[in-house]
């Protein structure tokens, strides 16, 4: 028995240390691309702010203002590519406006959620403890049905980029015809502790006073529970919401926010800094884990069931497609390299498979096996009378 729970034990904790290094390496390799003149630490430029305000009863107070220039290099994206969907989203400035546009195209197929988040801070950002909550500055342009979708607000209190953070839900408002602005409230007593997609039950409550190491958003399927509970009637497709703040508010006129300047790493130094088997790994798993040949098969699938194709015409459909832009001799030596990248991948994939987790099953059947022969026997029927 002792020898059987040590090996569940272990095969659990390999589990967990595959599924981070996944997570981490995952999001950083799909994270956006910038110039290479940043230096190793990012400071945002942490400017007094027009959009700072105070009411006759609430004061508020930007952290991330994307009326200045460069704010959106702060962040990075965290799709569902992480978990092998192939919805897609970026963070970029408008020229000439004084916000950001967070947009893109959201699919359930194979996972269903958007997202993007800071780049990792340096040394935790104070929000002060006169702050009650996180607000965003915003508005949804891409649709009128915002109840459609889940929108949720991450944020860390610790330095590690793991599953487990704070997310809270928010509303956002209906019949926005005539493009106003919104300010979106989320109070701290709001965030619950969650690992992956669940909800942790009993999690410890959110406590900014250590400071943050991380803020975000997301579109998603999927509520805020403890089962991973799907909304009714999601909304797939494009969406578009338009930012110009993100920071935090106090519940006072009076209160006093000061802020520090968030520093975030840059995508250069946050690969030097990631641990020695995320490195090690990281070209195995670029090639068995790639987004571009999920896409493929994506497409493969769409064009196979919804226009009755077979696999050879929806190749030839693709080629075509691809060689009035490049060329046919272009075109057909894409498909070409594109075929050895997948043939490649299933052969890794079946040799890790059959290398890797059939062995640490059969040492589990194998460990299980003394415990079933020291379980008790069928007692014979008594025929005596």
């Amino acid at each position: 028995m002792g020898a059987t729970s040590l090996a569940l034990r272990a095969a659990t904790l390999a589990r967990g240390t595959l599924l981070f290094v996944l997570a981490n390496h995952v999001s950083t390799l799909y994270a956006f691309t910038y110039p290479e003149n940043f230096g190793s630490i990012r400071p945002y430029n942490h400017q007094k702010s027009a959009l700072a305000s105070t009411t006759e009863t609430m004061t508020f107070e930007p952290i991330f203002d994307f009326s200045l220039n460069n704010t959106v290099e702060s962040f990075e994206r965290i799709d569902d590519a992480i978990m092998g969907g192939i919805s897609t989203s970026a963070l970029r400035d408008v020229p000439r406006e004084p916000y950001a546009s967070w947009s893109g195209v959201c699919r359930i197929d194979g996972g269903g959620f958007c997202g993007m988040r800071t780049l990792a801070f340096e040394e935790p950002l104070q929000v002060g403890k006169n702050a009650d909550g996180f607000y965003v500055y915003c508005r949804l342009t891409s649709d009128n049905e915002p109840e459609r979708r889940v929108w949720k607000m991450t944020t860390r209190t610790e330095r590690s980029r793991g599953e487990e953070l704070y997310q809270a839900q928010f509303t956002l408002p209906k019949n926005n015809t005539n493009g106003e602005w919104t300010r979106i409230r989320i109070p701290f007593s709001n965030f619950r502790l969650v690992r992956g997609p669940r909800m942790v039950q009993g999690g410890t409550p959110l406590n900014t006073t250590g400071g943050i190491y991380q803020i975000g958003l997301s579109l998603s399927k999927f509520q805020l529970s403890q089962n991973t509970s799907e909304i009714e009637n999601f909304r797939p497709g494009f969406f578009e919401l338009q930012l110009k703040a993100i920071g935090v508010y106090s519940n006072s006129s009076k209160s006093f926010l000061q802020l520090s300047e968030p520093n975030t790493l840059s995508p250069e130094e946050s690969k030097r800094r990631r641990p020695l088997i995320v490195k090690a790994l990281s070209p195995v798993l670029s090639l068995l884990f790639s987004e571009q040949s999920r896409r493929r098969k994506s497409a493969m699938k769409m064009l196979m069931e919804q226009k009755g194709l077979s696999r050879t015409q929806a190749i030839m459909f693709g080629i075509r497609q691809r060689a009035e832009n490049y060329g046919m001799f272009r075109s057909v030596l894409s498909y070409a390299g594109f075929a050895l990248a997948d043939s490649i991948r299933a052969v890794l994939r079946t040799a890790i498979n059959y290398g890797v987790f059939l062995p640490i099953r059969l040492i589990l059947k194998l460990f299980s096996l003394p415990e079933k022969m020291r379980s008790p026997k069928t007692k014979h029927r008594d025929l005596t009378f």
